[in-house]
């Protein structure tokens, strides 16, 4: 009895340490994700597809249902048994069918925007802490020329806590953006379904390899005639306004025109063709606004890439003066900040671009 109890316990520890340490590897697993990959796997952790597609079955069968009821419907003229051997319900059924599809696809499209949205994000917030090193260099080299020119008593000693000052807050930068950098880490990781301390590394650098779209190369009334084929908006009006106009012509064939059942199916059918262009124009409109937003961003880009350059050049030349005692502290901290603010704000345009781009090819699929 004593071995057996013995045996029992051996058994459970040795279980407990197998799931422990199985749980401690798939912690411990490094992930190497381009931006395919990443959106790839978080389309395969995420439940909200499998709820999606249960709708889709159950709609499957409510369609089948109906028929099944439409092929067996006696003709006479009982509303409900003329819209029944009709097909009405049937078509309805059909309509449901084809836009629980659609929300699946829906979705779908939606998880893995957000996925490619926060893929940009973490790709942004490695680029900002990049920058806001660079800038710490600057400033501490700051602190050096002033503590040097004290020395050599061509200084003062205000010049030398200034700097001090610039050094503290340029590491209190750089290490906010190093805890913001960790968080979007972990809701990367949540995304993708993984635990909050997985290790991902981003294999797709989109923020120094960006490539800019030419707009002028775009068709945007091609764009436009894909969105009014492809959004979801649209193709609910159209199912809408097909389902409508079947229900009228069965009621107008039993119904005259000056009675509550024709006038009131007659009035769901210009509804539904009143909706169904307003949902046309609508998409056209969300079309165009992409498309003009994805242009203003790439034109920040031109702008800030530019400034950069010149404000480089400016920052070392102010710094040469303070440097050689023909320049002041502040002109080379004021040189120094306008070319620290420029670089953020390049980084920020270039994120802007991957957003308004992701955006604008959205806009003409199913929508976002």
């Amino acid at each position: 009895m004593i071995k057996k109890i013995g045996f029992l316990l051996t058994a459970m520890i040795i279980l407990t340490f197998g799931i422990t340490y199985a749980e401690e590897q798939a912690q411990n697993k490094t992930y190497n994700l381009s931006m395919e990959e990443a959106v790839e796997l978080g389309l395969q952790s995420n439940k909200t597809i499998e709820i999606a597609q249960l709708d889709i079955e159950k709609n499957q069968v409510i369609s089948k249902k109906a028929s099944s009821l439409w092929s067996k419907a006696p003709e006479n003229s009982m509303i409900e048994t003329k819209l029944l051997s009709d097909g009405y319900y049937k078509r309805q059924s059909e309509m449901a069918v084809k836009l629980s599809r659609k929300s699946k696809e829906l979705i779908e499209q939606k998880i893995e925007l957000g996925i490619k949205n926060s893929y940009y994000d973490i790709s942004r917030s490695i680029k900002d802490v990049e920058v806001k090193e660079e800038n710490v260099l600057r400033v501490m080299e700051q602190q050096r020329i002033s503590e040097a020119k004290l020395k050599i008593g061509t200084g003062i000693k205000q010049e030398v806590l200034t700097a001090q000052a610039a050094v503290e807050e340029a590491n209190l930068a750089l290490a906010n953006a190093k805890d913001d950098l960790t968080y979007k880490k972990m809701e990367f990781n949540k995304l993708l379904g993984l635990t909050s301390d997985a290790t991902v590394n981003l294999t797709d650098d989109v923020i120094n390899n960006i490539r800019l779209q030419a707009t002028e190369n775009i068709d945007l009334t091609t764009k436009v005639s894909e969105a009014q084929k492809n959004r979801i908006e649209v193709i609910k009006a159209q199912e809408n306004e097909e389902v409508s106009k079947l229900y009228f012509d069965i009621v107008s064939s039993y119904s005259a025109e000056n009675t509550y059942d024709y006038r009131a199916a007659n009035y769901e059918k210009e509804k539904a063709i009143n909706e169904l262009n307003d949902e046309m124009q609508n998409v056209k409109l969300s079309v165009n606004n992409a498309f003009l937003n994805m242009q203003k961003a790439a034109r920040a880009v031109g702008v800030y890439e530019k400034n950069i350059v010149s404000l480089k050049e400016a920052y070392r030349l102010a710094q040469l003066s303070y440097e050689a005692g023909v320049g002041i502290q502040m002109d080379m901290l004021n040189a120094q900040n306008m070319l620290y603010n420029a670089e953020m704000s390049y980084v920020q345009s270039l994120h802007n671009y991957n957003l308004a781009s992701l955006k604008f090819t959205a806009s003409y699929g199913i929508g976002y």
